[in-house]
């Protein structure tokens, strides 16, 4: 545990340098150096264990949930380092920071504790979200913060329901007391943790921030975003799972995440927002997977590391491209690609449909083993879609001319691989004939999806933030409710 505190200090104290010093290039690169030697210093892991005395000391567990974060941690934030090498120091020192709250949130299991955390990453990644002086760039930072912070304090009035009842903040404990939300304060206090961390992880309706910020968000942001920052709010959710009995209520979020996200990536033309709501969209894996519990907790981990690769990896590909011809829609795209931006977004896009032996499939595949028969049946129609909507990226695989920034998106396409070659060498039955044959079937049905939808050009409700702050404030409403009458 000491290991693993020093670790997160590290990230602090040289983001805070590099803020104040202007050295924050090198502070993020010693940062990664310091992170990957605390992380050889404490795998395989640590049991929980008190940082302070009882009854404030906060606990720190090394379990796997952390252990999978902290190995790839690194690997997001060389690619984005790289990538954005060139920016200013502060620039470097804010992503530091915003990179050492993540490592803290993951080892922690306290709920104030948390939102602490939580609460740190989304002022930073305002800052970031903004960085560039562009009116939409600004607006989007503007609506991260608004709806985060409500979120937040949501989940703050869940803490202290929760405290009021129980007495405790640790979530080990909670555990075994094994509430059972017979007190109304005890379930509207769930209730408003579950909503005020669905706000954070981007979860369909309540997190319709996302395409926004993650659309007008510089490269290397984005790229840090989708891969690792987004995924706080959904270890929150899954840490409440394992805590509290709101398992069923995760779960139906997975559902209507899964299916929501989806609805808006089939027919949107700009590539980022797209990418952005194909967050969305397999943030329903990972929910749906931690919801169900025992097995499918674990697969429901392995598929959240994956799609950070992957879908890290799209965002920096896709940026590149961005960056590299000035164009946002897709169409307009085709044939314009430098030749690293157009493998970076076959390569993420071949992992998330599930090509095998990539990482998608490895990791979507094994959840599928995990989870229960109805589920993945569930899992199966969400892959349809996700090759029906990623097909429209198929022209944009052929370079237009060669070069591009390789760095991040060659660190990133290695983890995906890498990835892969663990799961299939390390994961159970990845290698039977008839589960290769169904994600290949799948992809050809989703292409032939794709052929049929196209055809279309429904008119989906606009996202605005006065929307999205309704939808919030009925969440935030139906969850307690929900709890009170089925926890």
């Amino acid at each position: 545990m000491t290991a693993a505190a020093a670790g997160v200090l590290a990230y602090f104290l040289l983001g805070t340098l590099g803020v104040v010093t202007g050295k924050g290039r090198l502070g993020g690169a010693l940062a990664i150096v310091a992170g990957l030697v605390s992380l050889g210093l404490w795998a395989p892991g640590f049991p929980e264990g008190l940082i302070g005395d009882p009854p404030w000391g906060i606990p720190l567990v090394g379990d796997t949930i952390a252990l999978a974060f902290w190995c790839f941690i690194p690997l997001v934030h060389a690619a984005v380092w790289w990538h954005e090498r060139r920016r200013p120091s502060a620039f470097h020192g804010l992503v530091t920071l915003l990179v050492g709250t993540c490592l803290a949130t993951v080892l922690s299991r306290d709920l104030f504790n948390l939102y602490v955390a939580l609460e740190l990453g989304s002022l930073l990644s305002f800052l970031l979200i903004g960085y560039d002086p562009r009116a939409r760039a600004v607006w989007g930072s503007l609506q991260y913060l608004i709806l985060a912070t409500v979120g937040m304090l949501l989940y703050l009035f869940g803490v202290a329901l929760v405290y009021g009842t129980l007495g405790t903040l640790s979530l080990t404990r909670i555990a075994e007391l094994a509430p059972d939300f017979a007190h109304p304060p005890l379930a509207i206090g769930a209730g408003l943790l579950v909503a005020g961390a669905a706000v954070k992880a981007g979860v369909f309706l309540v997190g319709l921030w996302l395409p926004t910020a993650y659309g007008e968000a510089p490269t290397g942001v984005a790229t840090l975003l989708a891969g690792l920052v987004g995924k706080m709010g959904i270890v929150t959710l899954a840490r409440l799972a394992e805590s509290m009995p709101v398992g069923t209520v995760v779960t139906a979020l997975g559902v209507l995440t899964g299916f929501g996200g989806l609805l808006y990536a089939l027919w949107e033309k700009d590539l980022k927002r797209f990418l952005a709501y194909h967050v969305i969209s397999q943030i329903g894996y990972m929910l749906m997977g931690f919801g169900l519990g025992g097995p499918a907790f674990f697969a429901a981990t392995l598929y959240t590391v994956a799609h950070c690769l992957f879908k890290g990896l799209l965002f920096q590909a896709g940026g590149v491209a961005v960056e590299a011809t000035g164009e946002r829609t897709i169409p307009s795209l085709a044939g314009r690609l430098p030749r690293a931006a157009a493998w970076g977004l076959a390569v993420g896009t071949w992992a998330i449909v599930g090509i095998p032996p990539l990482a998608g499939f490895v990791s979507k595949e094994y959840l599928g083993i995990e989870a229960t028969t109805a589920f993945s049946w569930t899992f199966t129609a969400l892959a349809l879609g996700t090759t029906a909507s990623f097909s429209k990226l198929i022209p944009l695989f052929r370079p237009g001319r060669p070069g591009g920034a390789w760095g991040g998106i060659a660190l990133l396409a290695f983890g995906v691989v890498g990835f892969s070659a663990w799961g299939l060498a390390r994961l159970p039955g990845l290698w039977a004939a008839d589960l290769w044959a169904k994600a290949l079937i799948t992809v050809v049905l989703g292409y032939g999806l794709f052929r049929i939808l196209s055809k279309f050009r429904p008119r989906l409700p606009e996202v605005t933030l006065d929307r999205v702050a309704v939808a919030i404030l009925g969440v935030s409403a139906i969850i307690p409710l929900t709890l009170l009458a089925f926890g």
